[in-house]
């Protein structure tokens, strides 16, 4: 190799390292894994020649970061690693870092795995649909589906005090793309999927409200992977179901019920006092959604009448005292 060349490879290393590190700053704390990540010895290139990985449960010390601002990477001493410093992305693990003299680390708010309660959102399609008409699940008029007489999966949301309703997107993509369908499509087992498509009827119609309920909601919790994730919604939200609640909704369809009756139902299903976690939702007169807060162990209990019961809430309602049960089909 000539010295010419020689000194165009040290200046092209030389550019390769400052852009790896382009905005750059120092940083002082710890990342302790939630999920087990690669570390690489180049973010932008990925390069991980010794396969290098965080163990989960394991805190790493952290000695820089990409940007001062909102992290999205961390630079950690990884003992084992050769070299022995690499570069971990922010949704691996929980951070606490002093980032120069007065900036922090990531958002707690974008951070898997601090939720400290759920909200299993339900919704009564038919009422949902007044206001989505153009959505392909909603032309379905039959009256005989599952949709018709049953509530169906809106989602399963982890919750974190501090955060309001914005504990959200904690994984590889940060927001919402233009349409559901835009986001990564997910890998499902068989079995999943199908009983999916029965309780989640975006995901049977092709618009993908799955896909926004994992960016969003999922990857913020951490002990469940995709297919239990949505295994235990499902399971919640036949829970609900088949504890009377459909048999009620379907009697009452086309009639007004007040909140009392809905009330004496879910308690008498449900055991006392469970009403307390339940928060209903409703526009135009017609019951839309039913958010059922449960307790933080979901994976301990999945009773859904002890998860609701141990939650701590008080019965919210914006329905004024009574809501209509809107039949399957658009109202012209």
């Amino acid at each position: 190799m000539t010295r010419m060349m020689k000194l165009i490879a040290v200046m092209l290393a030389i550019y390769i390292v400052s852009i790896d590190g382009l905005a750059s700053a120092p940083a002082d704390g710890t990342l302790t894994a939630t999920q087990s990540c690669e570390a690489f010895i180049s973010k932008n290139k990925r390069t991980n020649p010794d396969h290098a990985k965080i163990v989960v449960g394991q805190s790493y010390t952290v000695v820089e970061v990409n940007k001062a601002d909102n992290p999205s990477w961390y630079r950690l001493n990884i003992p084992n690693g050769d070299p022995q410093v690499r570069w971990v992305a922010d949704y691996c693990g929980v951070v606490d870092v002093q980032i120069g003299k007065n900036g922090r680390g990531r958002n707690e708010c974008s951070t898997p795995g601090l939720e400290d309660s759920y909200v299993l959102a339900l919704s009564w399609q038919p009422s949902f649909c007044e206001t989505h008409r153009d959505k392909p699940e909603c032309q379905v008029a039959d009256t005989k589906s599952y949709q018709a007489r049953n509530f169906t999966l809106h989602g399963l949301w982890p919750n974190k005090r501090g955060c309001g309703i914005k504990y959200e997107f904690c994984g590889e993509v940060r927001s919402k793309p233009g349409d559901f369908c835009d986001y990564p499509a997910l890998t499902l087992f068989a079995e999943v999927r199908n009983n999916l498509k029965q309780v989640m009827p975006s995901a049977a119609a092709g618009s993908c409200l799955q896909r926004h309920e994992w960016f969003k909601h999922g990857t913020c919790q951490t002990q469940w992977s995709i297919d239990e994730y949505f295994d235990v919604a499902i399971e919640l939200t036949k829970q609900f179901n088949e504890s009377d609640m459909s048999y009620f909704m379907s009697r009452s369809i086309g009639e007004i019920v007040t909140e009392d009756e809905f009330i004496k139902r879910v308690d008498c299903t449900h055991g006392l006092n469970t009403h307390k976690g339940i928060e209903l939702k409703c526009k135009d007169g017609n019951l839309v959604d039913v958010y059922i807060h449960l307790t933080e162990n979901i994976n301990e209990k999945k009773d859904l009448g002890d998860l609701v019961r141990n939650s701590d809430r008080e019965f919210k309602s914006n329905c004024g005292g009574s809501f209509k049960v809107d039949p399957i089909g658009l109202i012209n």
